[in-house]
């Protein structure tokens, strides 16, 4: 079956993740210096972007991306988990909620933690775990640290989860920022805006149908390829975000949905599909060989087999030689049919591939 339907992750892709990135820094960095008044952990990340990456490495980054840990709340989640973690003296007996558990622990901690090597402790204690797995360790991590026994404030998305989740969207929507007169933290494309367009634009005059499959809620999406000026070159309906997993989590009474399980793929796929019917696993294992899953992280490329759809990899998303090439490793591993130095490659490799056998989609038109 000839390759028809292309779905793009976003960050790392199309747009970048520095936006993304410095928001888990700040709020991180919020967490520490401000909120447990720790303040010789970290300088000014504020209004100092070298002091602020340096808060957290790109490399323990790509390090946790790596490990299938997609969302950026997730990877600010487990930052924060492990920090807390390695502070000496720190106990937390019993709290009703999130202040009176960070309460708790300001008032019992010795010192700082060893950051960043309490990390990197925690990466090679859990060299198997993968995904939401790998997070949830982290919290189980900080419990049995602190011999707390409120296991529900701390679980993936517990109280804690949402705590940092909220502190995180204050940074992103830049209002934390204007509180502190700083320069607001901004969006923009992995190549310039203008191969980025050309690309797209290419690949829906040849008659493809364009969607995304993305950890970026709605409005976070539209705003972002809105600004760009690259909405016009994707399906509306073929937008598998955040806000769709969760809306399908909740009539379904599910969890674990978002990526890298198959549902937010699969749902810009097939717009018009139940949701039943997408959750279904032997649904999902039906090959569809018409389908090309656009990614940059081992999320996408999990995703996209789970899926049984056909995987190309890009090497943005990245900074540094060395990065470059343990991504290459990682990508190559999991098995991706193709790895591209970038998406404005994608139409040349269309161009020469040739038709696939018959995929088993079921009755459903995508």
């Amino acid at each position: 079956m000839k390759i028809d339907t292309l779905i793009f992750d976003m960050d790392g892709v199309i747009t970048t993740e520095e936006k993304y990135w410095a928001c888990a820094r700040l709020t991180f960095w919020e967490l520490v210096t401000q909120t447990l008044d720790i303040a010789d952990a970290f300088g000014d990340a504020v209004h100092d972007e070298a002091v602020r990456e340096a808060v957290v490495s790109d490399e323990l980054i790509y390090t946790l991306k790596g490990r299938a840990v997609n969302s950026n709340w997730d990877i600010t989640y487990v930052l924060a988990c492990v920090y807390l973690s390695g502070i000496p003296g720190a106990t937390v007996f019993s709290a009703m909620n999130v202040p009176d558990f960070l309460q708790a622990i300001h008032d019992t901690m010795d010192a700082k933690a060893d950051w960043p090597n309490v990390l990197t402790e925690f990466l090679a204690e859990t060299g198997g775990a993968k995904g939401r797995a790998l997070v949830q360790e982290a919290g189980n991590r900080l419990q049995k640290a602190l011999n707390f026994n409120g296991e529900d404030l701390l679980r993936v998305d517990g109280p804690f989860w949402w705590y940092l989740h909220a502190c995180f969207q204050r940074w992103y929507t830049g209002e934390a920022m204007r509180e502190l007169n700083a320069e607001p933290l901004t969006d923009g494309t992995m190549l310039p805006a203008q191969q980025i367009e050309a690309t797209l634009k290419t690949l829906h005059d040849r008659g493809y149908k364009l969607g995304a499959a993305t950890g970026r809620p709605n409005d976070e999406l539209y705003d972002a390829l809105g600004e760009l000026g690259l909405m016009e070159y994707f399906d509306p309906q073929r937008l598998g975000t955040l806000d769709v997993v969760r809306d399908a989590e909740t009539k379904l009474g599910l969890s674990g949905l978002a990526k890298p399980h198959p549902f937010s793929l699969l749902r810009a796929v097939y717009p018009r599909a139940a949701l039943e019917v997408l959750v279904d696993e032997e649904f999902q294992k039906l090959k569809r060989n018409n389908v090309v899953m656009v990614g940059d992280t081992t999320s996408d490329v999990i995703m996209a087999k789970a899926a049984g759809c056909r995987v190309v990899g890009v090497l943005t998303g990245i900074r540094g030689e060395k990065a470059r090439q343990e991504r290459l490793a990682l990508l190559e591993h999991s098995g991706c049919e193709a790895i591209l130095d970038d998406v404005t490659h994608l139409p040349d490799w269309l161009a020469g591939q040739e038709d696939g056998q018959d995929s088993d989609g079921g009755n459903l038109t995508p």
